[in-house]
């Protein structure tokens, strides 16, 4: 038997999984970064767990980002897909043969604007996971007394077209900014280290 025959098998099992522990979600597929999730693509049946072995022996913690998915649409899952479900949004950062599809877990939609100056928007109401990294370094601001802004990793998924760079501003549906610090693009999707604005 080839890997793809077995590949096909084990997608029929997690298939089955999902009817069984899953409840319709819904998964969007990213065409424009200004808009990831005009269009629906498809309406899946999902379930999420902390652990790959879908044990649901244990509850998502705080500050976990990463989660794995039980669909019964593996062979169309794709990295950079949005998938919605009981509440959560997810978006996919890797989908391999013979292996459930990892996800990180949402907390906030995002804005990113170019650096002033320049472009405007390259992305809006993008589903983000925006966690705290450290407490801070130096303001730099120069202000006596100045507090230290925090340290925050965003993750952002895989988005046509788009390519953040340092000293972009980042705003959350809560109105909160951030200042891009460094950035990292790979097959996964966008990772980020920033820093809080102050006022």
């Amino acid at each position: 038997m080839n890997q793809a025959a077995i590949n096909a098998c084990v997608w029929r099992a997690y298939a089955k999984a999902a009817a069984v522990l899953g409840v319709s979600g819904e998964q969007y597929r990213p065409v424009d970064a200004l808009a990831p999730m005009a269009q629906q693509h498809a309406q899946p049946i999902l379930s999420c767990d902390v652990s790959s072995g879908f044990s649901f022996s244990k509850p998502l913690t705080w500050g976990t980002a990463t989660e794995y998915v039980l669909t019964d649409l593996c062979s169309d899952t794709a990295v950079g897909d949005i998938l919605v479900c009981q509440g959560r949004t997810y978006f996919v950062v890797s989908a391999e043969p013979m292996r459930p599809p990892a996800c990180i877990l949402c907390n906030h939609t995002v804005t990113v604007s170019g650096v002033t100056g320049t472009q405007g928007d390259v992305v809006e109401g993008c589903p983000a996971s925006i966690l705290m990294k450290a407490k801070g370094e130096s303001s730099g601001s120069g202000v006596p007394g100045a507090s230290r802004p925090g340290q925050f990793m965003l993750y952002l998924p895989l988005l046509p077209g788009v390519v953040l760079s340092p000293y972009m501003t980042v705003t959350t549906d809560l109105g909160t900014t951030y200042t891009l610090n460094a950035v990292e693009h790979s097959g996964f999707g966008v990772r980020c280290t920033m820093s809080m604005q102050q006022v």
